[in-house]
């Protein structure tokens, strides 16, 4: 991707560089301050200022490349104030997570680069990251065959897509906004974008290595999970509120109900932590077992905690069921 250039620049803040765990969770704080209250959208520039969209990049890439568990930490620090915010940091990450196992060195880092200057990366398309589109040959780049729609939470910078070429091989397909016909179909958190038929430059079109959409999905089942513990936080203190008041509400008695949420919130943390260092594992080492653990946890997040975007239950149950037979 060393060729690609921004064909529509757009002035933006400088990001702070994180290189401490500890700075991680001080942005994250930012966020949830600089963002107003809990009803008000959080500027784009605000997370480009922050430096998260960068702290996932390898360190053989000049990044911090800071813990799964982390960069969950953050995600549910921010959900409990600003859940579209942190929807958005889960796409981005499940996109560079994308990168982190497709194409070359070089284009890895072209991409890299630019997320280090405060570009955004939206993974469009479903969580199940099966990819349905189709790209061809178009003079010296490729182009897709179909418009496609995206749910994109705020205007990330760069789409990607999954896209199968005439061999039925999965590639990562890195459309530049701007590029292409863009057009808002819904407006709102998320808004839903279709994109003409988009011509890719060659250098923009990755190929995936064989574990990269496992471990993309299983990062952003992590992540979708640590916006449901952000939420889940904001519930149980805003329960609490009413006790304290003496304005307890709901059919359930208020002890029941505020301890069921203290119990989801202790399960679902311990999953999250599992899962991640798992992930962690197998982004330094991928070996078949390490994978197959990062598979297996995430599917029982799935199960556990149904997810705003997740699959169907029977599904899930019987991938689990596979995965442990396999193994």
């Amino acid at each position: 991707m060393g060729s690609i250039t921004h064909l529509h620049e757009r002035l933006r803040p400088v990001p702070l560089r994180i290189v401490s765990d500890e700075e991680v969770l001080t942005a994250a704080g930012e966020v949830v301050a600089l963002g107003g209250d809990a009803s008000a959208t959080v500027p784009a520039d605000v997370l480009v200022r922050s430096g998260l969209l960068a702290i996932s990049i390898p360190s053989d890439f000049d990044g911090a490349d800071v813990s799964n568990g982390l960069i969950a930490q953050a995600v549910s620090q921010i959900a409990e104030v600003h859940p579209a915010a942190a929807g958005a940091l889960v796409d981005h990450f499940r996109a560079l997570e994308l990168v982190r196992n497709a194409g070359s060195e070089e284009q890895r880092r072209s991409i890299y680069s630019h997320v280090a200057s405060g570009e955004r990366l939206s993974a469009a398309g479903p969580d199940d990251q099966s990819a349905r589109q189709r790209y061809v040959p178009d003079g010296i780049g490729f182009k897709l065959t179909d418009a496609v729609e995206a749910a994109c939470l705020g205007e990330p910078d760069w789409f990607a897509i999954l896209a199968l070429n005439g061999a039925e091989a999965t590639s990562l397909l890195l459309v530049q906004r701007g590029s292409t016909e863009t057009e808002v179909v819904r407006a709102g958190e998320p808004a839903i974008y279709r994109l003409a038929e988009a011509h890719v430059p060659a250098d923009s079109v990755l190929a995936l290595n064989r574990d990269a959409l496992l471990l993309s999905r299983s990062l952003g089942t992590i992540l979708q999970a640590a916006v449901v513990l952000g939420e889940k936080r904001r519930q149980l203190a805003g329960n609490l509120n009413l006790w304290r008041d003496g304005r307890p509400s709901g059919e359930r008695p208020w002890d029941e109900r505020i301890g069921r949420f203290q119990v989801e919130i202790e399960t679902l943390a311990a999953l999250i932590d599992r899962a991640s260092a798992a992930l962690d594992l197998a982004q330094v080492n991928a070996t078949p077992a390490g994978i197959s653990d990062v598979g297996r946890l995430a599917t029982t997040i799935e199960i556990a905690f149904p997810l705003e975007r997740t699959r169907g239950t029977g599904h899930l149950l019987a991938e689990l069921g596979r995965t442990l037979f396999e193994a």
